[in-house]
């Protein structure tokens, strides 16, 4: 994978979730991921660069939980507001219906669920196996 710079990244922000701008900078580490964080002045060892943010992939950029979070009100397509019953299918790392093709962004009520990818019939979930729920 290509290190990303911010411009290519907003701009696949752009295209996919229709986010013109981002109010956190980026760095662009190993294996395709992405880490978003504030600028600090204060003299101090760093040991990890930020929040993970999302990864590239293939076909385009998918967000992580927090992500999706740090974006919240700036994404304006490819969102999909699920029931309840989706949603706890969702935490438990489960597959769900749905007619998205490409990167979807997951929500209930007020709350991000993460990012998976639609393929027209189902939607593939991506919540790693240690968040998710166990019921």
């Amino acid at each position: 994978m290509r290190l990303m710079k911010e411009d290519d990244l907003i701009e696949i922000l752009r295209k996919q979730f229709g986010v013109e701008k981002i109010p956190f900078k980026i760095k662009s580490l190993g294996k395709g991921k992405i880490y978003a964080f504030m600028p600090c002045f204060l003299e101090i060892e760093e040991h990890h660069s930020g929040i993970y943010f999302g990864k590239i992939e293939k076909d385009g950029f998918r967000l992580s939980i927090e992500g999706c979070y740090l974006l919240g009100d700036l994404i304006k397509r490819n969102i999909k507001e699920v029931k309840y019953d989706d949603m706890l299918k969702w935490l438990r790392g489960e597959d769900i219906e749905g007619r998205e093709v490409g990167y979807v962004i997951l929500k209930w009520r007020g709350y991000f669920l993460g990012c998976g990818k639609g393929n027209g019939k189902f939607i593939r979930n991506f919540v790693p196996k240690n968040r998710r729920i166990r019921s």
